[in-house]
C-alpha cells in the first residue's frame, strides 16, 4: 500500500525519547512459517536494539538482532550463530530512505479514512481506523494509541537511515489536513491486498523500565566486520513494503555481505 509506505517507512533522525524500557511485538496475518517474535529495548536516549526470532522454511530456530545507536556512524547487524557483527554505515540507509522520498512526493493519496471505533491493545485503549486506498484496492486497519508519540514507533519500526528527509513529513500533513488522520503510536496494523492476503505487526507488551547501556554495544566476542554502502549484485534494491519484502531483503543482503567477505 502505497500511502502507507510514505506513512510509515521513515528517515528519522535520532532524537532522545520520552519513552525507555523494553516492547515485545510479533507479526500477524499470513505467515507460512509462522509469526517473528521481535524484542525491542529502547534507551531514553535514542539508542536502539531489536531482537527478531523465527522459524525457518525448514523448521529451524532463525535469531537475528540489529543495534541502532543514537549517536555514530554505524548500526550493527548481529548473527548470532556466527557470532559476527556487520557495521553498516548509516549513510547507506538514509541514501536509500532518501530515494524512496523523493519518489514518494510526486504521489498523491487516493485514499478513504474510516473510524471504526475503540479497541484495548496490550492494555492501551486505541482508536480504529481503516484506510481503504481505492487505487490499489487495498486496505490497513490501524489501532492507534495516544499514549505515546508516533515518533516512538516511527524510530522503532521504520527502516530508515538518521537524517536526510522524511518521506512521512508531506504524507502526514496531507493526512491530517484532507482526512483528519491524527498520528499516533501504532500498537496494531494488519494490511490486506487486493488478492485477500493480509500482513501486520502486533504489540503485545509495552514496559517502561531501566534498560541496561550494555543492551545497546555490540557482545563481547563477536568480530566486527565492515560492509560496502551497497553490496554488489544489488544496485536495483528498493525500499520494502511489506514484512516479506522487508525479509527478503535482510536475506539477500546478508548473503551476498557473506559471500564479499569469503
Amino acid at each position: 500500500m502505497r500511502w502507507l509506505m510514505g506513512v510509515l517507512v521513515l528517515a528519522t533522525a535520532a532524537p532522545a525519547l520520552a519513552f525507555e524500557g523494553e516492547i515485545a511485538a510479533k507479526s500477524i496475518g499470513d505467515t507460512p512459517n509462522g509469526a517473528v517474535q521481535l524484542e525491542i529495548y529502547v534507551a531514553k536516549n535514542g539508542d536502539l536494539r531489536v531482537d527478531t526470532s523465527a522459524k525457518g522454511p525448514k523448521g529451524q530456530a532463525n535469531r537475528a538482532s540489529y543495534i541502532k545507536p543514537a549517536k555514530g556512524k554505524y548500526d550493527y547487524a548481529l548473527d548470532h550463530d556466527r557470532k559476527q557483527a556487520t557495521k553498516i554505515p548509516k549513510d547507506t540507509i538514509t541514501k536509500m530512505a532518501q530515494s524512496q522520498a523523493d519518489k514518494q512526493e510526486s504521489k498523491k493519496a487516493n485514499v478513504e479514512i474510516k473510524k471504526i471505533g475503540t479497541d484495548t491493545v496490550a492494555g492501551q485503549s486505541t482508536r480504529h481506523l481503516r484506510v481503504i486506498d481505492k487505487d490499489e484496492g487495498s486496505t490497513a486497519d490501524l489501532w492507534l494509541s495516544d499514549r505515546y508519540p508516533a515518533r516512538l514507533w516511527q524510530r522503532i519500526f521504520s527502516f530508515g537511515g538518521d537524517g536526510g528527509k522524511s518521506p512521512s513529513s508531506g504524507w502526514t500533513q496531507v493526512m491530517e489536513k484532507e482526512y483528519g488522520f491524527k498520528p499516533g503510536f501504532v500498537m496494531k496494523m494488519l494490511s490486506k491486498d487486493k488478492g485477500g492476503r493480509q500482513s501486520g505487526l502486533e504489540v503485545i507488551r509495552m514496559q517502561e523500565k531501566k534498560v541496561a547501556a550494555g543492551k545497546f554495544a555490540v557482545p563481547a566476542g563477536y568480530k566486527v566486520t565492515d560492509v560496502p554502502d551497497m553490496p554488489e549484485g544489488m544496485p536495483n534494491m528498493k525500499m520494502p513494503t511489506t514484512e516479506e519484502e522487508a525479509e527478503k531483503m535482510r536475506e539477500e543482503w546478508m548473503k551476498k555481505m557473506q559471500e564479499q567477505q569469503r
